[in-house]
């Protein structure tokens, strides 16, 4: 009877956390929204320029080269809008420079992608450890303008390419390549994996802190002036 009511406990609890996620779950979907929905976008411009770039080469060739009959445009027009709307399914210009296996993936596209890749599984991740699946979501997101900045061939974007494109996607995948019977919520695996999901959201905020020392540098020094320098002004003081 104890375990019965304890498996419901868990049950009702991984139901909670799935169907509750936070604030940087929702955020992180609705960046990966926008991202898909300028991906259509620049399909379907592209598109558009293909439909007119050939009627007009259609045209051009009936004035100038010779007159295209009406049998022939009936083939061509169909066929103009055809090529047209399979252009709608092939990657833009942009998605196949980043699709494309380069030598080195920049930093910031690396955390794009670790940023989906956690939203895509989240679904096969234990309730449990979705809220420091969140919280690493949110992370990355913090992290993107910075990693950018960095030189690639410092130590510090080493590490975070090292955490970010490598340690995280094995720590995922050698969790879900456990049998069912081992990733159930109140498995020793679940908890462990929590744990480690954890520390690479610690790891995370130091390297959070990491890229923006310059930046708090600049903030502590622009607080010091302004209290060196306003803060015995009698103007201020209404003296």
């Amino acid at each position: 009877m104890a375990f019965e009511l304890e498996r419901v406990l868990y049950e009702t609890e991984d139901f909670l956390r799935r169907n509750l996620r936070s604030r940087s779950a929702r955020e992180a979907q609705k960046r990966r929204a926008q991202r898909k929905f300028r991906e259509a976008i620049r399909r379907m411009r592209r598109a558009g320029f293909i439909l007119v770039a050939l009627l007009l080469a259609l045209v051009l060739v009936s004035i100038f080269v010779v007159e295209i009959g009406f049998l022939t445009w009936m083939v061509a027009l169909p066929t103009v809008l055809l090529v047209s709307l399979m252009s709608l399914f092939w990657p833009s210009r942009r998605a196949v420079q980043l699709a494309a296996e380069t030598p080195v993936v920049p930093l910031g596209e690396l955390a794009v992608r670790a940023e989906d890749g956690l939203i895509d599984r989240s679904k096969e991740l234990p309730g449990r450890a979705l809220p420091a699946a969140d919280a690493i979501i949110a992370r990355l997101s913090e992290l993107q303008p910075h990693l950018d900045t960095l030189d690639p061939r410092s130590t510090l974007a080493g590490d975070a390419r090292r955490l970010i494109g490598e340690h995280l996607p094995r720590l995922v995948d050698s969790y879900l390549e456990l049998p069912p019977s081992r990733r159930g919520p109140a498995a020793e695996s679940t908890s462990r994996f929590t744990e480690s999901l954890d520390i690479v959201g610690q790891e995370l905020d130091h390297l959070i802190d990491q890229c923006c020392r310059d930046r708090h540098l600049s903030f502590e020094t622009q607080r010091r002036f302004i209290e060196t320098r306003y803060r015995e002004d009698p103007h201020l003081k209404g003296e």
